[in-house]
């Protein structure tokens, strides 16, 4: 089993050039001629078929995203993103989703950053594993780099999407204050717009969708207002979303340390042996081994220092736990996660 994907920032710009369809060479067979110089007559050649064209990866006023499915299971595909915060030049290309192939349809698990994004991803998909419609969207939290590509999956495909009620309830239809809007380019955004979620559950859910058995888990506020991640049994199969990440310092933003550590088990206590985080590369047994240490070590440090009278003003440089200080992001988001951590055990926020 693999136990990393190479980040997508090192892939050869091959994978962004139009496939051209192959055609056929024409052959017809030669006429005999009589001793009598009458020639033969010659049987019709059939007129073959039309080919559908793929869809096209990149169109010329889009932006290029570097969008190349890696297979990670049996019928399942991913796109990863690079470690990186979401900007203008990366087009918010930094979080990671998934295709599974069902029966007649995809279900799709997180539509990334935009509508364009959407696109060039069902392409690549498409030429990959065959142009099959999205049926089903399925969404991990409602922050906006997992999901702002919903618009393409429902205005082409008609999909139903499932997803925290968390977007229905924070992001109205047709708002664009939100930072995808603020960050991307026209020719990265397309018709993005916002897209509710049709079905929301509360409860552990199984599913079968397009013939694939799925169970959609909750687990509350660990990453963001409300997690889910999805168990695919028969592949042994976990698709995390921002509970899990690895290779990079997360954001906490919006999390719970206690959440996330209690998250963190539920995933760990199900029969898993590939996991797909939300970002990062390490999709194999040790996947959510940093995530772990990291929020483990967090909680642990903060309530020594608090033990000692170290308040708010303080916190932030009595842990700053240099085990991670190499990891992508450190410098921008660790002290923040330090202080909403603070929060969290001093004041229950």
């Amino acid at each position: 089993m693999i136990r990393k994907i190479f980040s997508p920032v090192a892939l050869s710009v091959s994978a962004m050039v139009l496939l051209m369809s192959g055609c056929s060479d024409d052959t017809t067979a030669s006429s005999s001629v009589s001793q009598a110089s009458k020639p033969a007559e010659v049987a019709p050649v059939a007129t073959p078929a039309p080919v559908a064209e793929a869809p096209k990866t990149v169109e010329a006023d889009e932006f290029a995203y570097k969008v190349e499915p890696k297979k990670v299971a049996d019928n399942v595909w991913c796109f990863f993103g690079a470690l990186e915060m979401p900007t203008r030049e990366n087009g918010g290309e930094m979080a990671n989703n998934c295709f599974i192939k069902g029966d007649d349809s995809y279900v799709v698990w997180d539509t990334g950053p935009s509508y364009v994004y959407a696109k060039q991803a069902y392409a690549a998909m498409a030429k990959e594993a065959g142009e099959l419609p999205v049926k089903y969207v399925i969404i991990s939290h409602e922050h906006d780099d997992h999901w702002f590509g919903n618009s393409y999956y429902k205005d082409v495909h008609g999909a139903e999407i499932i997803g925290p009620e968390a977007i229905n309830l924070d992001f109205e239809i047709g708002s664009t204050d939100h930072r995808m809007f603020d960050i991307l380019s026209e020719d990265a955004l397309g018709d993005t717009k916002v897209i509710h979620v049709d079905k929301f559950y509360k409860e552990i859910t199984d599913l079968n969708l397009a013939g694939i058995d799925l169970q959609y888990v909750p687990v509350g506020n660990a990453h963001s207002k409300e997690d889910f991640f999805l168990w695919m049994p028969s592949n042994k199969l976990i698709l995390a979303g921002d509970i899990v990440m690895n290779g990079r310092v997360t954001s906490n933003r919006d999390g719970s340390v206690e959440g996330s550590i209690a998250a963190l088990e539920t995933i760990n206590a199900k029969d898993w042996e590939v996991l797909i985080p939300g970002h990062g590369f390490i999709i194999d047994k040790t996947a959510t081994d940093e995530y772990v240490e990291y929020f483990t070590m967090m909680r642990d440090r903060i309530e020594a220092a608090m033990d000692e009278g170290i308040d708010e003003t303080g916190i932030v440089e009595a842990v700053p736990m240099v085990e991670f200080k190499d990891k992508p992001l450190y410098e921008a988001l660790h002290g923040l996660n330090v202080s909403r951590a603070y929060q969290e055990y001093d004041m229950g926020l």
